[in-house]
């Protein structure tokens, strides 16, 4: 392909009736207009040269754009290195018709310059090189604000946004999620088709979980089934289930939980859909291993682990390594555990997923501190923390909160592990997590025991028993609400 030099265009200087017959071409624009002066990635699918630039020409009218022509891999990473992007609100990157190995492994290796740039980023490439980009770039892939196809018709041009869970969910930051949650409000507004408006619901659940916000994500994700089960959509409502199962398991609302998972299994294995098959699985094995049944959930994790290698899909086989880590760590086999849990560190620090690295350096905080290094495990908690706090992850948060108590506590410092403990404690019950509320009531109960006050630490265990029911939380304090009432 002939060299094309960089180009740049002054908003305003092209004409904004290009295609002014493209109603919806305002929800790019919004997205555009939200992003502004921050890093974000937008993916443009279209195959006509002549439809892009007249996509592109529209666009040029309303920002600042500088347009860059790829030839190769360096270009792309010399330009977003060097930030001198001539004053430009957006950069306008336009792919060559096939991609080059040297160019996809480009895209895959240095995605994060597209969010360091400070800068919003659209990327034109048609059909064909969009499915080299899934299979050969999977983490630029997924490194992606929203992604758009553009499809011409016989009148006019019509626009098609796609922004689906089809593909794993993942945010750079809390910035990024509340950048999504606007771009999606946006788009329910405007949405007609049901079909449209239902992905729609679903991602916001999503984004409202991912925030903390569980009663209103439980809400989307009604919404979101109610219009797969109207429209007849199948493969949808089994994600529906599955993450309506997701926001009850979350909530400590387990026997729900089970109940939702299980349905969405069934659907997916009259469909044939292995990926959810394997998904809804080892959420089974979650609820087994909160409640109690260490040897089931182990059980489950594995069928979902054999599953997902079987499909290839290297990042829900990490989940599964992280859960068998957790199980192993429950039977006390520490080695076995960390064994797991760096196994699944490294693949999570390998697709960048920043919130799997924020539970698994928890989780071998966790390994350290049962070893009795704490030093070691106090250094696993605070990366943990800082990433959870980058992210917005008020769940995250509060597990930090509540570990970093429990090094204080095995130390002997119980003021430090009350202060830590009740920073938890206002988290879990902002956000509605019933049976980490109960654990961590509990723990502020044991302190208050542990300083001699048991008529408080009796209080704290009693509210904490009414919010444990069918968890193993419930066991252990009524044991300790027993000794206190015999003493």
């Amino acid at each position: 392909m002939r060299y094309k030099p960089v180009a740049f265009t002054i908003g305003g200087e092209m004409e904004e009736s290009v295609i002014e017959d493209v109603e919806e071409i305002d929800t790019i624009i919004a997205e555009l207009e939200i992003s502004k002066g921050k890093g974000n990635l937008i993916l443009c699918v279209v195959n006509s040269p002549v439809y892009r630039d007249r996509i592109i020409q529209t666009l040029q009218g309303r920002f600042l754009s500088k347009l860059i022509y790829v030839e190769n891999g360096e270009q792309i990473i010399s330009n977003l290195k060097s930030r001198d992007f001539d004053g430009a609100d957006i950069l306008i990157w336009v792919m060559p018709e096939e991609p080059t190995e040297d160019l996809l492994n480009a895209l895959n290796n240095f995605r994060e310059l597209f969010y360091e740039a400070k800068i919003p980023n659209l990327v034109f490439y048609n059909r064909a090189f969009s499915d080299s980009v899934i299979k050969k770039a999977p983490d630029f892939w997924r490194y992606r604000g929203n992604y758009y196809e553009f499809e011409e018709a016989e009148r006019g041009m019509a626009f098609e946004a796609i922004e689906t869970l089809a593909t794993p969910f993942s945010y750079q930051d809390k910035e990024d999620l509340l950048r999504r949650k606007r771009i999606n409000e946006y788009l329910l507004e405007r949405v007609r088709d049901k079909e449209g408006k239902a992905k729609i619901l679903s991602e916001l659940g999503t984004i409202f979980y991912h925030s903390g916000e569980f009663d209103t994500a439980l809400k989307y994700h009604e919404k979101a089934l109610e219009l797969d089960e109207e429209l007849g959509i199948k493969e949808g409502m089994a994600t529906d289930l599955g993450d309506i199962g997701i926001v009850y398991q979350t909530k400590g609302e387990l026997d729900k939980a089970l109940e939702y998972f299980k349905k969405a299994l069934k659907l997916d294995e009259e469909l044939g859909i292995k990926e959810g098959m394997a998904a809804h699985i080892g959420n089974i094995g979650v609820v087994y291993g909160t409640k109690g049944d260490i040897d089931k959930a182990l059980e489950y994790f594995e069928t979902a682990l054999k599953l997902n290698e079987e499909l290839g899909r290297k990042e829900e086989k990490t989940n599964q390594l992280g859960n068998i880590g957790n199980i192993y760590r429950t039977k006390g086999e520490l080695d076995k555990a960390l064994e797991y849990y760096e196994k699944a560190l490294k693949l999570y620090e390998e697709f960048g997923i920043k919130d799997g690295i924020a539970i698994v350096l928890g989780n071998i905080g966790n390994v350290y501190l049962t070893r009795g290094e704490f030093a070691k495990a106090l250094e696993y908690y605070e990366k943990a923390l800082k990433l959870d706090e980058k992210l917005g992850r008020k769940g995250g948060i509060a597990e930090g909160y509540l570990s970093t108590g429990n090094v204080f506590r095995t130390k002997g410092e119980l003021d430090k592990a009350l202060r830590y403990y009740k920073k938890a404690l206002k988290i879990f019950k902002d956000i509605g997590i019933r049976i980490e509320t109960a654990g961590t009531l509990m723990n502020i109960g044991d302190i208050f025991v542990l300083k001699g006050d048991k008529g408080r630490g009796l209080d704290f265990y009693l509210e904490a028993k009414g919010l444990a029911k069918a968890s193993p939380v419930f066991e252990t304090v009524s044991k300790r609400i027993k000794r206190l009432e015999e003493e």
